[in-house]
């Protein structure tokens, strides 16, 4: 494989020493840039829509992106230690044909959350160039699409500017916001109030968790021999003080601009910028494109998975890279543009669906990777459906299950809020409920299982 092919020549195959490359301190950037975007900004209001105070948002914020970041960021050593995509991991997990089932739930993540940056980058690409919504969905879908298509070194540069661009101008808003005559009535509305706090906390922490099948899509071309300690340090610190930076920036904006700014999220932002504001439209512009470029980037390796899976191969050919890619922005752009009215009632729901399902998977994968096989994985295996990992695990799926039906009676959605979760006045908790009971059931039964402590002696002789 040549290293300096414009378009990257990898897909879902192992990354050989000799084309590993780059340093873990670019992942600041790759993480800082995706969480610092119009859609952070907009899940920092829903702190305020769900009866927190500015200022009780805060501590929200920071503690729920913190307890997300530290699990999710966990992922990210996955990546120069075994050189392959996140989600194919799972098949250490759930089995060769098993990990279906977790790569469809992340597929799923990866166009929700595709879809949603369309809407909201396509109203950014609108007020910016004087064209419709659905036009600026249209365009930004086919930026995202381009980005992905360059594929892994190119979604890294890109990550720089825009992390630098985003940075500077969330700081300069602050700073407006602190000079606003309204301010002092925003921050004298101080009531603390337990239940949204929690809940709060619990969107934050589902912010950052639902960011577990993309964590190590951008460190796998690392070194093998990169610290532990710089992936998962560069990652946690690029996503939690992104995302807080953020979240607390949007809470501060609805609070100050209440249903003006829930009408039309990008168009009050840019306006709240004044003269600046085409700066804050190109700098909602390249967060939110490198968000959905992980979108896509992430939902093409989930769905090429899945078809090695069922075909049985190893890796996808280049020529099929564009294909893959355009399939995953049309289906994304299509809910996109159902999708637009009603945008922030619907993308609390899917924020909330996604913690109740992701938490157990995200558990199973870090018990097994860092407790059970103690980071010695037999990576040929991955791609073999009569390897070492088997087709099926069934310990893997009763502990995925019991981890997501558990968390029934502590839920708390629009959707359904369990009889738990209303005894404590609508605070949430499933998420903790769901990570510990997964990775407590997985551990129980993969250090019991013969078969698994066998193969990991086998791997171990290997090294």
């Amino acid at each position: 494989m040549s290293k300096t092919s414009v378009i990257e020549q990898r897909s879902i195959d192992f990354i050989p020493a000799e084309e590993r490359h780059g340093s873990a301190r670019s992942l600041l950037f790759v993480w800082f840039a995706a969480n610092t975007s119009i859609t952070a900004v907009v899940t920092g209001a829903l702190f305020v829509i769900l009866g927190n105070s500015a200022l009780w948002s805060i501590p929200a914020i920071v503690i729920g992106n913190i307890a997300g970041g530290f699990f999710t960021s966990l992922h990210s050593a996955q990546g120069p230690r075994l050189g392959v995509p996140q989600m194919i991991q799972s098949r250490a997990q759930f089995g060769y044909f098993g990990a279906i089932l977790p790569l469809v739930l992340a597929l799923m993540i990866f166009l929700g959350f595709y879809a949603t940056g369309l809407v909201l980058g396509g109203q950014a690409i609108a007020d910016l160039l004087h064209v419709s919504q659905q036009v600026g969905s249209v365009v930004f879908a086919l930026m995202s699409t381009t980005l992905a298509i360059f594929g892994y070194r190119h979604i890294h540069r890109f990550s720089h500017f825009a992390a630098v661009l985003s940075g500077l101008v969330f700081l300069g808003l602050f700073f407006k916001i602190l000079g606003d005559p309204a301010l002092g009535d925003v921050l004298d509305n101080g009531a603390f109030a337990l239940a949204p706090f929690i809940l709060g906390i619990s969107l934050a922490a589902s912010w950052q968790l639902t960011f577990g099948p993309y964590i190590a899509d951008y460190s796998r071309y690392l070194p093998a021999d990169t610290p532990k300690s710089a992936t998962i340090g560069w990652t946690f610190l690029g996503s939690v003080v992104g995302a807080s930076l953020a979240m607390t920036l949007g809470a501060f904006v609805a609070a100050l601009g209440g249903d003006a700014f829930l009408a039309n999220q990008v168009g009050y932002l840019a306006d709240f910028g004044g003269v600046l504001g085409p700066v804050v439209l190109l700098a909602v512009i390249a967060g939110k494109l490198t968000g959905n470029t992980l979108s896509s980037y992430g939902g093409y390796m989930s769905v090429a998975t899945i078809v090695t899976s069922l075909t049985r191969q190893s890796r996808i050919e280049p020529r099929h890279r564009a294909i893959y890619v355009g399939v995953i922005s049309a289906v994304a752009l299509a809910i996109a543009l159902a999708a637009t009215d009603n945008f922030l009632g619907s993308f609390t729901d899917f924020l909330l669906f996604l913690l109740y399902f992701m938490t157990p998977w995200s558990a199973v994968n870090l018990v097994d990777y860092y407790w059970v096989r103690r980071e010695k994985y037999d990576v040929a295996a991955l791609f073999d459906a009569d390897g070492i990992y088997g087709k099926f695990n069934k310990g893997a799926f009763v502990a995925y299950a019991t981890g997501v039906l558990i968390q029934i009676p502590f839920m708390h959605s629009p959707l359904y809020t369990g009889p738990i979760s209303n005894w404590l006045g609508g605070a949430e908790v499933a998420w903790v409920i769901g990570l510990v009971v997964s990775g407590g059931l997985y551990y129980l039964f993969a250090t019991r299982s013969h078969t698994t402590m066998r193969d990991q002696r086998r791997i171990h002789a290997h090294r």
